[in-house]
């Protein structure tokens, strides 16, 4: 299967205020992990979609002892992308 005939369409663009589709006082958290270089890169293309601004992501956190624990709220769940470069 190739997808060569989509090449020529434009991606949809996401709203300017993405927030406004979300119910009041309901939140989603990002997580990005990564590679500091492509942690930006993913940032500022972000940034670009008008997603989010840059200066609401917090400073890059190095992960101790290569580890992490997720605290999840009641009836969270998990999805996860693995984009290979």
């Amino acid at each position: 299967m190739t997808f060569s005939d989509q090449t020529s369409q434009m991606p949809p663009s996401l709203p300017a205020d993405f927030s406004s589709s979300l119910p009041p006082g309901s939140s989603i958290r990002h997580i990005l992990l990564g590679h500091p270089s492509y942690i930006r890169q993913t940032i500022h293309l972000l940034h670009n979609l008008r997603y989010v601004e840059t200066s609401q992501w917090s400073p890059l956190i190095e992960v101790p002892d290569n580890r992490l624990i997720l605290r999840p709220e009641t009836d969270d769940v998990i999805s996860m992308l693995v984009r290979r470069l």
